[in-house]
């Protein structure tokens, strides 16, 4: 597969993708309905499961180098460890932003929400995060597949 469409397919799609599925309320709705929409999709956290989801891939593309005998293993076993770290720290990022409000809530005593989705408050630092794990994640796919082509 040429290089491009790998990106394309592999990078492309999860991070791009949706953002511009979005943009498609527009012309129906409006910019302004448009730019809420996509970040309201950034503030709840949905570029860290889109961070996860790529570091799942990075992981698999190192485990299948080191099945083939392909790079130094000790290189790639390092890769693996470092890419499970990176997706627990996400899963965990995710985890805290979603509890915290729930339970600043409870303790306030205010009414629960028929709603079981997230109420969208997450901190200007935990959208940072996922913005930059997200980058990373993708860095870290391309270059790997980048070496072991």
């Amino acid at each position: 597969m040429n290089l491009f469409f790998w990106m394309l397919l592999n990078l492309g799609v999860p991070i791009i993708g949706p953002i511009f599925t979005l943009t498609l309320v527009a012309p129906a709705h409006g910019w302004r309905v448009a730019k809420a929409l996509i970040a309201g999709s950034v503030k709840d956290g949905q570029l860290f499961w889109c961070a996860i989801g790529l570091l799942a891939s990075t992981v698999y593309e190192a485990v299948t180098a080191l099945e083939r005998g392909r790079g130094e293993a000790s290189v790639l076993a390092h890769w693996v460890a470092g890419l499970c770290v990176m997706a627990f720290t996400c899963s965990s990022l995710v985890m805290s932003g979603l509890v915290n409000p729930h339970s600043r809530r409870a303790r306030q005593g205010a009414p629960r929400r028929n709603s079981l989705f997230a109420d969208g408050s997450f901190s200007p630092t935990e959208i940072v995060l996922s913005v930059f794990f997200t980058v990373i994640a993708a860095a870290l796919l391309a270059s790997l597949h980048v070496q072991l082509i």
